[in-house]
């Protein structure tokens, strides 16, 4: 099967803040992903979405399964993702959400990875299809990022110790996973 079984694109990125764009950690905007020949989202929902967050979770699904019973985090797709909370006691940074989101399940077995909608549309991939899919979408993130001002590090050390481990685990995970 061919990574056309699934399929994300980045479609537009934004901050909130259209003025302290130094200060809004949280890159936003709208995606497309097609699971098998359910379109799961895109713009016709008018929402701007946690494109930072996503990017993080699907990053941990390249590990790992996302189940209902054992999610890499609320939501693939989470509305809101700027509570990061991490700890020393943790392994991975805690991304808060809001309650919505769009979310599909993943799961790995014998080199193939099976996405589930919540609608029921299935899709089995090779792993390789998928990981390139996730890190194209990924670097595309990051690249926005790079091309964006600077950003300024939280003062309050909750609030700093969450976004460092952010972007810690992020590039610890993203070096793992070369193309």
């Amino acid at each position: 099967m061919t990574s056309q079984k699934f399929k994300i694109e980045l479609l537009k990125t934004n901050w909130i803040s259209k003025k302290d764009t130094q200060t809004d950690l949280c890159a936003h905007g709208q995606m497309r992903v097609k699971i098998g020949n359910e379109i799961v989202v895109d713009q016709s929902e008018g929402d701007d979405w946690t494109i930072s967050a996503s990017a993080q979770l699907l990053l941990r699904t390249l590990e790992r399964n996302h189940t209902k019973e054992n999610p890499v985090g609320d939501q693939l797709i989470p509305c809101c993702g700027h509570f990061l909370v991490f700890d020393n006691d943790m392994d991975e940074v805690y991304i808060g959400s809001c309650p919505t989101g769009i979310d599909w399940e993943v799961k790995h077995k014998n080199g193939n990875v099976t996405l589930k909608t919540e609608s029921g549309t299935e899709a089995e991939i090779n792993f390789a299809d998928y990981k390139n899919e996730v890190l194209n979408f990924v670097d595309q993130v990051e690249q926005f990022y790079k091309e964006s001002p600077e950003k300024e590090i939280p003062k309050d050390e909750f609030d700093r110790k969450g976004y460092l481990q952010f972007w810690k685990e992020w590039n610890e995970k993203r070096a793992k996973w070369k193309k």
